[in-house]
């Protein structure tokens, strides 16, 4: 969070420096935007998350929506209610969020299986009497 925290103090200034350039400076703070205030073009967001890609050990095919993906993702493996986990990404329906976002990770999987393990996995034991 402090990151997300240090840049919108960065682009704060920003705005203030650029604020009075631009005769039609978009003031819709946008967390990532060209000096005008207005949203990069997709296709130059994906340009430069490629090349920055290339620079990390992740050796797969992402987009920026994958990211969206995953962060729903983990934060559904953290245990995050599903009611903070829609206002976080903008979300209003529930399906949206359960069935397009949310994917099930191993972990996930794993937990599931420890969860019904310690709740259930006495009843098939036999007592030696």
């Amino acid at each position: 969070m402090e990151l997300l925290m240090n840049l919108v103090r960065r682009n704060d200034k920003h705005k203030l420096q650029y604020r009075h350039t631009y005769d039609d400076y978009n003031d819709k703070d946008f967390v990532f935007c060209r000096d005008d205030g207005y949203p990069f073009s997709p296709a130059r967001i994906v340009t430069r998350m490629n090349r920055l890609m290339q620079k990390t050990a992740i050796k797969k095919n992402a987009t920026p929506h994958t990211f969206r993906h995953t962060h729903i993702s983990m934060l559904t493996e953290a245990g995050v209610d599903i009611a903070t986990i829609m206002e976080r990404v903008g979300h209003e329906d529930i399906k949206t969020t359960m069935r397009v976002y949310t994917h099930v990770t191993n972990k996930m999987r794993e937990e599931a299986s420890e969860k019904i393990s310690i709740s259930y996995g006495n009843l098939l034991q036999y007592t030696q009497e």
